[in-house]
Parts: C-alpha cells; sequence; structure tokens
C-alpha cells in the first residue's frame, strides 16, 4: 500500500514539498466522501472524474471548491474532469507534486486503477493509497456469478425473460447479442446526455432505458423489476456503497435471478473509515469532529429522514442507547452505547 523506504525519507526530512497536497481519482461515493474530507481538513486536493456528469455530483454535494486564504489561486478544491491515460497521470502528478495520491475509483475499473499505480511509481515520494469497497459475502438465495459480461450474456442467451441490467451503460453493447434484446433488456444507467445517447446508439428506446441516479433501495429495485415484469437483474459486485444488497434484497423479494458479474482483479485495499484514519496521522492533519445531533423517533430506521439516513451512513461512529443504536448502524461501523 506505500512505498516504505519513501515514507521513511520523509519522516526524516521533515517531508517533500506538497505534502499537504493530495491528488484523488474519483467517480465512486467514497470519491465524494474522501473529497469532503480532505478539504475538511484544509488540504489542497485535486480531484480527477472522468464523465461531466462526475463533475455535477461533486458541485451538487456544494464541493465546487474554495480557497484557503493564502490567495485567489490557492484553492482547497480543483476538479479536473477527463479520461486520463497512464502518461497523463504522470504528467498531472509531475504538476501538482503531491505527498499522496488515492484511488478512490470503481473496482470494476481495473485498466484505470493500474495506470495509477504505475504512473504513481515514477514519483517515490508520493503515497499511494488504494480506498476500495468490500466485495459481499456468500448468499442463502440462488444467484448466477459469472466472470464477466461475455459470460452474463451467454447464460442469458439460453434463458427466457425480461433483464433489468444495472451495470452501467459501457457493458450494455454486450447484450445486444441477444435475441430480442430491444424487447428483453431494460438499462438503467446515469442520468447523463452521453449514457442516453449512447443507449440510444444501441438500440434501445423510450421506457427501455431508465436513466437514473443510485444508489437505489431494495423497495425502489422491486418496483422496476415488478413494473417491467423482470426475470433476471444483472450486477456487478459494487458492494454496500453500490447499492448491491438493496439489488439481491429485491430480486429474491420478487423470485428474479440475480445474475452478479465479478470483478476483473483481486486487490488489496483500505476502506473510507481506514482512510479516514491514516491521513491524519500520516499527513499531521488534525480534523475536527463533526457531529450530528439525530432524532429517530420510536427507534426505527424505517423512520428516518433521507438527511437522517445519509447522516447514519456517513458516520464514523454512533452514539446513543443500545436500541436506537443498534437500530440503525450499518454492519462494520463502529458504536458506542451510552443513555445519560
Amino acid at each position: 500500500m506505500r512505498d516504505d523506504k519513501a515514507w521513511k525519507h520523509r519522516k526524516e526530512t521533515g517531508g517533500q514539498p506538497g505534502q499537504r497536497k493530495a491528488v484523488l481519482f474519483a467517480g465512486t461515493t467514497e470519491g465524494r466522501l474522501l473529497t469532503a474530507y480532505l478539504t475538511g481538513l484544509g488540504c489542497r486536493t485535486v480531484v480527477c472524474v472522468a464523465t461531466e456528469y462526475g463533475r455535477d455530483v461533486l458541485e451538487q454535494d456544494g464541493l465546487a471548491g474554495g480557497t484557503d486564504g493564502k490567495g485567489p489561486d490557492d484553492r482547497l478544491l480543483d476538479i479536473r474532469q477527463g479520461r486520463l491515460d497512464q502518461k497523463s497521470m504522470e504528467g498531472l502528478l509531475e504538476e501538482v507534486r503531491p505527498g499522496m495520491v488515492i484511488d478512490a475509483t470503481h473496482p470494476y475499473a481495473a485498466e484505470v486503477s493500474e495506470n495509477i499505480r504505475r504512473a504513481c511509481t515514477a514519483f517515490p515520494h508520493i503515497l499511494f493509497i488504494r480506498c476500495l469497497r468490500r466485495e459481499s459475502g456468500a448468499w442463502d438465495n440462488p444467484v448466477i456469478r459469472v466472470p464477466d459480461v461475455r459470460a452474463a450474456v451467454q447464460w442469458l442467451a439460453g434463458q427466457e425473460g425480461n433483464i433489468l441490467v444495472t451495470t452501467g451503460v459501457k457493458e450494455l453493447s454486450a447484450f445486444c447479442s441477444l435475441p430480442d434484446y430491444r424487447k428483453r433488456i431494460y438499462a438503467r444507467v446515469l442520468p447523463s446526455v452521453e449514457s442516453v445517447d449512447m443507449c440510444r446508439t444501441l438500440g434501445y428506446e423510450g421506457r427501455h432505458i431508465i436513466a437514473m441516479q443510485g444508489p437505489f433501495s431494495k423497495e425502489l429495485n422491486a418496483a422496476m423489476l415488478r413494473q417491467y415484469d423482470c426475470r433476471y437483474l444483472v450486477t456487478k459486485d459494487s458492494g454496500k456503497a453500490g447499492g448491491f444488497e438493496e439489488k439481491i434484497q429485491a430480486a429474491t423479494e420478487c423470485g428474479a435471478i440475480p445474475v452478479i458479474i465479478g470483478r476483473p482483479v483481486q486487490e488489496k485495499g483500505i476502506s473510507v473509515k481506514e482512510c479516514k484514519r491514516m491521513l491524519p496521522e500520516k499527513f499531521g492533519f488534525q480534523p475536527t469532529p463533526h457531529v450530528v445531533l439525530l432524532g429517530i423517533g420510536m427507534g426505527s430506521k424505517e423512520t428516518l429522514t433521507i438527511q437522517g439516513n445519509e447522516a447514519v451512513e456517513q458516520a464514523d461512529l454512533i452514539i446513543g442507547a443500545r436500541r436506537m443504536a443498534d437500530a440503525v448502524a450499518l454492519p462494520g461501523q463502529d458504536v458506542f452505547y451510552e443513555y445519560r
């Protein structure tokens, strides 16, 4: 996860120029959370996103940038949009000269992650961190697991019934080889002009294009499966942040069969929570705790508002009476029971 010799040298010499600067490759929930965290620490951060939609999501979260008070050009946040190859990444690192690079891209963006790793090897003073969401565990209910999109299409070719595809627009062309794909496939893609145009170019039209931003609740997934009478749901193992559990639960409830596409490579990485714990220690940041006082009515997660759910999902620690804390805490989340 890091070059220990480079890190030792940085500690002994008091750090390289740019130690309080970071380059973050985002485009995921983890990327948005870390963007807010780094800028909140006062770290000058260059965030790289591939699409205009990725930039829009950051700006909608109120992360359009700001200054550190030293001058008009000293922005805490600089959002860069565009797809980068390894050479372009190396040029960016030479320009910014950060103390760390965080890869918070999607676990299925294997080529991008490999380019980031290779680009960082040319800069031994940079600490490289892979922030990676965990894979799901085993499921009691029947699922079909396949190694890639091609295998999913081959398996579905021998089945009958409608299919809800939630793997994104990049893989959508593979499903065009299915018989009657224009009638059978319902494609759920991001609500961007680029995504919708690509769907239409491939022959998908009207109600067969579902342009929405996730993650989605179990209830909404189930409503879509029922609305379009889908017998199969195709998904990537995108982890909790990607709404994977809600997809599987909805498919089970509706009697649909999940077809799960495996991750292209097995990587090692750390979670957002682990990343947040490591950064203050390694870079001398002084984080300011952000506390949300949350009322949950009768003590049921179902009664939380949308803002309440978001606060719980982003929390590093849940504090409260045991019954109430257990009602909202997520798997793996730290909990401290306190009543008085």
